[in-house]
Formats: structure tokens, sequence, C-alpha cells
């Protein structure tokens, strides 16, 4: 190991030949992260050696390859539940608009009414691909959800 691991660092698991953020420290471990984000996992320090930019430049565009190919939730061999690799099979209503976030604010509750986000919006030409589901905030009714 050429640096020792600090929260924030960017370093290779020689185990694993994955190059990952160090995101912090637990028990004898050092919990790693993708570049590109998702879920972490545990190297023990010793297995740990410093990346070059050179490295960590060409490990974040391997990772944004990898999702381009196997779609934003991840690469076909991340831990993720089924619910979670297919938003539209999830349970959780979406995440309310920008519009509608700030229109709980006092004094935007007029924003209500420009929120674009009233529909699923899927890929053209597509079975079931959803680009952006609809806005998940309770003030819309159910007609503009249609």
């Amino acid at each position: 190991m050429t640096d020792a691991p600090r929260v924030g660092g960017i370093m290779k698991d020689t185990t694993t030949n994955r190059v990952g953020k160090v995101m912090g420290f637990i028990g004898p471990y050092v919990q790693l992260r993708p570049l590109s984000g998702g879920m972490e996992w545990d190297a023990r320090p010793e297995q740990l050696v410093s990346t070059s930019p050179a490295e960590a430049l060409s490990a974040g565009v391997a990772e944004a390859n990898s999702r381009s190919r196997y779609g934003v939730f991840g690469a076909a061999d991340s831990v993720l539940p089924a619910a979670a690799k297919n938003p539209v099979t999830t349970t959780e209503a979406p995440p309310p608009s920008a519009e509608c976030t700030v229109a709980k604010r006092p004094g935007y509750e007029d924003l209500h009414s420009e929120c674009r986000e009233t529909q699923d919006v899927f890929l053209p030409g597509s079975t079931g691909i959803l680009l952006r589901p609809h806005c998940g905030c309770d003030c819309h009714t159910v007609a503009d959800l249609r």
C-alpha cells in the first residue's frame, strides 16, 4: 500500500481489482463505493493501493460505460433487489417534482399548478422502459395523472 486510505480518497482494491472512493472505516475494514455511486464494499487496508489520476479517470469512465449498457440502476452483477432494478414495479411513490417541492414552502403554494410531471414518461418505441416517473406529490388529482 503506497498511501494510507483516507475518507474521500480514491483507492484500488487489489483483491477485486475495483476502484472506489473511501467512504469510511468500520472495524478493520475500509468501506469503498464505486466512483459512479452504488453499493459499498468492504476491503482490508493492506489490500488497497493508491490510484493515479489516469487510473481514477479510467475507472470512472468504465463505470459510466457500464451504466449506459445496463441502465441507470447499475450493472447486471449489482446486488439490488429486483424491484429496485425496475422502477415500474416499485411500490414507493416517486419523489415530488421541483415545483411541488418548492410549493410546500409558505408563499409558493401556487407553484403546484406549474408542475409538468403529471404523467409517467416512457421511452418512445419501447415496452415498459420508464424514463421518468410522474410527480409523487399528493397535490395532483387523479385526473391530472391520466
